[in-house]
């Protein structure tokens, strides 16, 4: 269990496990790699004070109206082409290697998101709050 809290006070949390039999790997919501039977469950669920996203399924749940456990929810999906992800990274690759496009993620991002991971590691490795500037 990590516990996120970001520098504008919201709290996040990421539940993680390799060792559980269950439906919900990405392996098994997504259908990429068929060596795995697709179960078309959620492997994440991503929840906000205004709407939550389940992924891969691309559900975007809302209050239509006010913002209420009471009120009845809306249920948007967003289409996506269904390819093989690793082709569309190779392909993005090779346009930016030819200069034709920017990198979906940059150098810096990826930086960032090791600096996370670390984080979490030493955190656990210590037993205490790590905190990033």
């Amino acid at each position: 269990m990590i516990l996120i809290e970001f520098k504008n006070g919201i709290l996040g949390t990421a539940s993680v496990s390799d060792s559980v039999v269950a439906p919900w790997s990405w392996e098994m919501t997504t259908g990429e790699n068929p060596a795995y039977p697709k179960t078309g469950e959620a492997c994440y669920m991503i929840g906000g004070t205004h709407g939550s996203l389940s992924v891969p399924l691309l559900e975007m749940w809302s209050n239509p109206s006010e913002r209420s456990w009471t009120e009845p929810f809306e249920c948007n999906h967003a289409e996506v082409e269904n390819e093989d992800p690793l082709i569309l990274q190779i392909r993005q690759l090779c346009r930016v290697i030819r200069g034709e496009e920017a990198p979906l993620v940059s150098g810096r991002e990826g930086l960032e998101t090791l600096k996370v991971i670390d984080a979490v590691k030493r955190s656990a490795a210590a037993g205490k709050r790590i905190c990033l500037t």
